[in-house]
């Protein structure tokens, strides 16, 4: 089995990688930093910020000369943005993160379709926020809803491939910790849920929930090409 991920130097990415890993899976991960406890003969590494096109078109030629085929494309890598309510984030901070959760993943795309390597099944990693609008996510919600639209577009575009805009639920990633330190808890009404289910079983830590998000993807395979699915309501 041939996977890429993206973001798998820390968080559900490097959870994903070392459960595929566990289970015999050949891994490409695309991550800024290496993750060392990857580092495996069926682990291949790229360092690279995808939002660096000219350095990326440049790099993956190489990277993926050996794999013509993946069983499974996870666009993992994103960030959260500030949690601010719209008015106070900056339009090029808003750009940035649309940058880093929406076009980096279209420029994946585009270049493995160009590059001819045949993809049984695109999962971009998007969240329950992108169809609510919360105060303090517009940055996130708005880049989520984007990526979920992305995936939609793509499965019409490019039908021989299986495309899935796949929501995680709660995981205990890096994400969490800026959650955590946030005081304004009255003025960003879920953030105190957030807050109050880390530590618990409602939020598993990337390892734990690596078995059951794969789980998820594979049942993705039956269902509508294009479709954004939450993983709490399989």
């Amino acid at each position: 089995m041939n996977v890429l991920i993206t973001g798998t130097s820390s968080g559900i990415g490097n959870g994903l990688a070392k459960e595929y890993l566990k289970r015999g899976a050949h891994v490409w991960g695309i991550s800024r930093h290496q993750p060392l406890n990857l580092m495996t003969e069926n682990y291949h590494h790229l360092e690279l910020d995808l939002c660096d096109y000219e350095k990326g078109e440049k790099l993956l030629p190489s990277f993926l000369s050996a794999v013509n085929h993946f069983d499974i494309v996870i666009l993992n890598a994103g960030v959260l943005g500030d949690i601010k309510w719209m008015k106070e984030i900056p339009l090029e901070a808003m750009k940035q993160v649309m940058e880093v959760n929406v076009w980096s993943n279209k420029f994946l795309l585009d270049w493995l379709f160009a590059a001819n390597k045949s993809i049984t099944q695109v999962l971009g990693i998007s969240s329950g926020a992108s169809l609510r609008s919360t105060p303090g996510w517009g940055a996130y919600s708005l880049s989520k809803a984007g990526l979920n639209m992305l995936m939609n577009i793509y499965a019409k575009e490019q039908s021989q491939t299986h495309f899935t805009a796949f929501a995680p639920g709660l995981v205990d990633t890096k994400i969490q910790d800026h959650i955590w330190s946030i005081k304004e808890v009255d003025k960003y009404p879920t953030i105190k849920r957030i807050q109050d289910a880390r530590y618990t079983n409602t939020m598993p830590t990337p390892d734990i929930a690596a078995p059951m998000l794969i789980e998820g993807f594979e049942k993705c395979l039956r269902l509508d090409n294009g479709s954004f699915i939450d993983v709490r309501n399989m």
